[in-house]
């Protein structure tokens, strides 16, 4: 088992993703420094309907984009490792420590050719709604081959998944099951597109910068 301080978010932050964070609090302020200062991580919870969902996904600080003079900061951080809570507890400062145990998928295999029609509805669907201003994936790119990065996670950054949709996708083992689960979700959503409010909402939620 491994502890890590915990940051619990109305956020689901997957592996290889980025999220932009402002850190105001004061017990925050001093995690996110030790985190910078002692070259460590700390955990991302999805935080929702006053329930602390267990699974999440270790974050490191990847930029510290500004900070003011009283220490609040825009940061990056990067998802590295998806972690389920064994136990937690709040400390005297509020903040929130947890002993986790990492989670390895079972299952990095997938079915080829779902895999290139799930990728080529979202690809359509980036199109419809970001109009060339986020980048379509490319299933050429040796990344989504050479380093294990799921191509799901990176579909459900800016798909138009809700919140409890990303952490259900997230409590996933099995890269082939996530396929599933997004393609079910594409092949729903596409005939939706030209609603603008399911646009609007779609751009509203996705919040992960671009990779």
């Amino acid at each position: 088992m491994i502890k890590i301080p915990l940051f619990p978010l109305n956020v689901v932050l997957f592996p290889d993703s980025k999220l932009p964070l402002y850190i105001f609090e004061e017990r925050y302020k001093k995690m996110v420094n030790d985190c910078l200062s002692d070259r460590t991580n700390f955990g991302i919870n999805l935080f929702a309907g006053n329930r602390l969902y267990p699974t999440g996904c270790t974050a490191l600080v990847d930029e510290v984009v500004s900070q003011t003079e009283t220490g609040e900061m825009n940061i990056i951080t990067k998802g590295i490792s998806r972690y389920k809570i064994i136990n937690y507890e709040t400390g005297e400062d509020g903040l929130y420590s947890a002993e986790i145990d990492l989670i390895e998928d079972v299952n990095t295999e997938y079915n080829k050719e779902k895999m290139t029609k799930a990728v080529d509805l979202y690809n359509s669907l980036i199109e419809i709604v970001y109009k060339g201003s986020v980048k379509k994936i490319d299933l050429t790119e040796i990344k989504w081959y050479s380093e294990n990065r799921s191509v799901s996670f990176t579909m459900a950054e800016k798909c138009g998944l809700s919140l409890i949709e990303r952490q259900t996708l997230l409590e996933m083992n099995d890269e082939d099951v996530r396929l599933d689960y997004i393609l079910k979700f594409l092949e729903e959503v596409m005939p939706k597109l030209k609603e603008a409010d399911k646009i609007s909402n779609i751009i509203k939620g996705d919040g992960y910068i671009q990779q």
